[in-house]
This record gives structure tokens, C-alpha cells and sequence, in this order.
């Protein structure tokens, strides 16, 4: 476990994106009438940069844990860039898709917040909010992803 929280905090982008994603959610439940007035493409923003630091963190406990060893044998790949998508893309889709919208609809109203009708059928222009939030997080995954590898072969 202190591995993982090492890892993490040694991690310089990691923690700039974070920092900054929370300065951004905490700027937004701060003021009176929050950001969303001003900025009204703030939730993109936010969603992206979740996106982005639970890709970063999922990657880095499956690679200390060894859990990025086993898809690898499992299906067959011998690219761990691939199986590091793999993972990023699963852990996000499970811990943001899942657990981030649940809370929104069962966490959020009890702060007063309305939660957005992400699993009501079916889907139109009024309740797309949710995919549309889930679609640029995993974007932010991706991005993360494709800049990691990058990173580590400008290091080689």
C-alpha cells in the first residue's frame, strides 16, 4: 500500500493535475452560485481531468500490485502498452463510470445537489449528460495513456 501512495506522490504530473483538478472542484462548490454560470463547459473539464488522474493512479496500482501481469497471460499480449489501456480504460470505467455516477444519484442530493438522470431510458438530448460525462473521462484516460508512453520513450 505505501508503494502505491509513493508512487503517487513522487509522480509530478500526477500531482499538478490533481491539485489542479481539485482547485477546480473546490472553486466550483465555493462560490455562491459555483462556475457553472460563468463557465458552463466547466463539467467537461473536471470529467477530463478525473479522467486523466484515475487513469494515472489505476496504472500505477495494477503495475505495483502485478495485476497488469495477468490480462497479459490471459489474453495473450506481449504489448504491455496495450494491456496498460487495458486497464486504465477498465479501472476507469468502473471506478468513473460507475461509482462517480451512482454518487451523483444517490451521494449528490443529499448536499442539495439535483442529480443528473443518467441511467433513466430512453436516452435524449435532456438526460445525456451522463454519457457525455463518462465519454470525456475516458478521453482524459486515453490522453493520459498516450502521454505516458510517450514520456517513457522520450526517456529511453
Amino acid at each position: 500500500m505505501w508503494k502505491i501512495i509513493r508512487a503517487t506522490l513522487l509522480d509530478k504530473r500526477l500531482i499538478s493535475v490533481g491539485f489542479l483538478l481539485l482547485g477546480v472542484v473546490f472553486l466550483d462548490f465555493l462560490l455562491p452560485c459555483g462556475l457553472h454560470p460563468i463557465v458552463s463547459e466547466l463539467d467537461i473539464l473536471e470529467h477530463f481531468l478525473f479522467g486523466f488522474v484515475l487513469s494515472e493512479i489505476v496504472s500505477k496500482t495494477a503495475t505495483l500490485m502485478a495485476l497488469d501481469e495477468l490480462p497479459a497471460k490471459k489474453f495473450g499480449q506481449k504489448d504491455s502498452r496495450r494491456v496498460d489501456l487495458l486497464i486504465r480504460l477498465l479501472g476507469f470505467l468502473l471506478i468513473g463510470g460507475v461509482l462517480w455516477e451512482l454518487s451523483e444519484l444517490f451521494v449528490f442530493p443529499l448536499f442539495g445537489s439535483k442529480p443528473d438522470p443518467f441511467f433513466s431510458l430512453p436516452i435524449t438530448l435532456t438526460n445525456i449528460d451522463g454519457m457525455i460525462d463518462v465519454a470525456v473521462g475516458a478521453v482524459g484516460c486515453v490522453i493520459a495513456w498516450y502521454l505516458r508512453a510517450r514520456s517513457r520513450s522520450e526517456n529511453l
